[in-house]
């Protein structure tokens, strides 16, 4: 064979076999398009559409980091730190019934002195409809949530006048358009010293209704510890003047043991008649002022007593807060007690 036959051979073969690679090449699809997060607006800044969902998801919590300071009496002083991380996820979507909700607030905690902790603040499922809403769940109680605090958000803030103040619920709530709701809601009963449950079946029962316009806010709530068989009642009245706020909460308990009503703070017995007045102004866009007094009734074991509390709200730059709070209790007759807070937080 010359030269020639060999190139034209060899030529033959390499295209043989290009041929047959090419007859098995195989034939990539098509990328599928790229789907983008897309903003949701319908519920509010901060919603986005879950990929391929109809359903708007928010995520936001906080960062905080807590220094607690604790004098009672002639007692050495206690010093304590807390951090804590505190994301929230909130999704909706609507349905032929109203808007779906789920919501969850979690704790990721850690402190100086109990070491690591992490729970579930609030999980539940919210149905919200043109004229109310029902919601399943674990959640702040109506008892302490209904009237929005005590108009700043502290620490050291006042009793509430509820010692179960977040457990398991199931609840409907009543919103009319002229500013006026209600809410009624059985409340899983847990043992406020260790806040397990008990056990058993006998939820406490929470009914109350409140009146909103600017000028302010009127309402009461009552509250029937199951356990205990006894009951408790909160009326509130709060107005605001710009920039001024004040209000006044007035605390009934019908059993020393029961967990609705303010707890006497040298006993921990619950007070008959507890009575709270505060007030808080806003000085400017990045500080606030507010503090408050209550007087507590005397108990089987302990004399009446009364709280005094100052605290400051400083907004030095968009999202991060800072709040020192000074509380002193006195005992009628008795000892008393210091405390201090200065708390950091950073939300998002």
């Amino acid at each position: 064979m010359n030269i020639k036959g060999l190139f034209l051979g060899q030529a033959a073969a390499l295209l043989a076999v290009s041929g047959a690679q090419a007859a098995d090449a195989i034939i990539m699809a098509e990328p599928e398009p790229m789907e983008y997060v897309r903003v949701c607006d319908v519920y509010g800044a901060g919603f986005f559409y879950i990929p391929g969902t109809e359903t708007c998801l928010q995520i936001g919590g906080y960062m905080r980091y807590r220094m607690d300071y604790v004098k009672i009496g002639g007692q050495p002083y206690e010093f304590s730190k807390t951090a804590r991380f505190a994301p929230s996820f909130d999704a909706r979507n609507e349905t032929e019934w109203g808007t779906l909700r789920s919501f969850a607030h979690l704790f990721f905690e850690w402190n100086s002195v109990t070491g690591n902790d992490v729970y579930a603040d609030m999980a539940f499922i919210e149905l919200q409809t043109a004229s109310g809403s029902f919601l399943i769940g674990k959640n702040d109680t109506p008892y302490a949530r209904f009237f929005g605090g005590y108009g700043a958000d502290g620490d050291l803030d006042g009793d509430y006048g509820s010692q179960i103040y977040n457990s398991g619920e199931l609840s409907y709530t009543y919103t009319g358009a002229n500013g006026f709701s209600a809410v009624i809601a059985a409340i899983e009963s847990i043992d406020i010293t260790t806040g397990a449950g008990t056990g058993k079946f006998q939820p406490n029962i929470e009914a109350g209704a409140i009146y909103e316009q600017d000028w302010g806010s009127i309402g009461g709530i009552v509250g029937y510890d199951n356990p205990d068989d006894s009951w408790g009642a909160k009326g509130v009245a709060r107005f605001n003047f710009d920039p001024f706020s004040v209000g006044v909460h007035v605390l009934y308990s019908s059993s020393e043991s029961g967990v609705y009503g303010a707890a006497n703070p040298d006993s921990g017995e619950t007070s008959e008649w507890s009575v709270l007045a505060h007030a808080g102004v806003q000085v400017s866009e990045k500080v606030s002022v507010n503090g408050y007094f209550q007087w507590f009734d005397a108990t089987t074991s302990s004399p009446s007593a009364y709280q005094v509390k100052g605290g400051l709200g400083l907004t030095p730059v968009e999202n991060l807060e800072i709040l020192p709070e000074v509380r002193y209790t006195k005992v009628s007759g008795g000892g008393d007690a210091w405390e201090g807070v200065l708390r950091f937080t950073r939300s998002f």
